[in-house]
């Protein structure tokens, strides 16, 4: 049996390739702006969210009302008639939220109105399977862009060789563009929401600087393509 001797080892660090360097632990906190969260529910009961960000001017005087304005907006016309005949009648967007993060760990102002259901004929695609919309700013790299995974498709959304079918892209693509209309209708300007970011060396050297906590003003929604993607990093299981 070979001995090593303990003084001649070593020492590393072990790295998390899923970790983020720059996150700060903590309540988000976004100088005056308000996390507005659309919440879905899904075929089998579970729930998904996708969490935007509204810049209000002003102390936060979030209301249910609004919730409720939001939620309206963006369940009625033809842009939700169209992105629905998408969606299984098991499916809903069933509601809106609201939570002040200008300052820390404030509660959640809810909508009360009656979630809105798909109109689809077809069998509902796996929960995971969402079709991703673009958040464009004015400003270039990552920082500068978002995205929201819209979730609940049914077959009637499938193209040939398992794509989104071209009705299905331009449906989303308009829905996705009445948010900022819901959002500025209610004294919000749709943003993305930027957190305190703590300065980091990445793997190849470069320098990423300290980064405030700020917002950029969200210019342009699209839908860039037509491959389904899914929110969730393990995939379908």
């Amino acid at each position: 049996m070979r001995v090593i001797r303990l003084d001649s080892l070593e020492q590393f660090t072990a790295i998390n390739l899923l970790l983020d360097p720059g996150a700060i632990g903590g309540p988000v906190h976004v100088p005056s702006c308000a996390q507005i969260s659309l919440i879905w529910g899904q075929d089998d009961g579970r729930t998904a969210h996708n969490v935007l960000y509204g810049r209000f001017s002003g102390p936060f005087a979030g209301t249910q009302t609004q919730a409720n304005g939001i939620m309206t907006a963006l369940t009625t016309g033809a842009a939700w008639t169209a992105m629905a005949a998408h969606m299984p009648p098991t499916s809903f967007l069933a509601g809106v939220s609201i939570r002040n993060v200008d300052v820390p760990n404030q509660p959640l102002v809810e909508s009360n109105v009656t979630g809105a259901p798909g109109t689809s004929s077809g069998t509902p695609l796996p929960n995971e399977v969402a079709i991703c919309v673009t958040l464009r700013t004015a400003n270039a790299g990552r920082s500068g862009r978002g995205r929201i995974y819209v979730p609940n498709w049914a077959t009637t959304a499938l193209g040939t060789g398992n794509v989104i079918n071209a009705a299905a892209v331009t449906a989303v693509g308009n829905w996705a563009a009445t948010i900022t209309g819901a959002l500025n209708t209610q004294g919000y300007v749709f943003v993305l929401g930027l957190p305190e970011r703590a300065s980091y060396t990445g793997s190849t050297g470069t320098v990423h600087p300290h980064r405030d906590a700020t917002s950029l003003v969200v210019t342009s929604t699209v839908v860039r393509d037509n491959h389904w993607d899914s929110q969730r990093r393990r995939g379908l299981k």
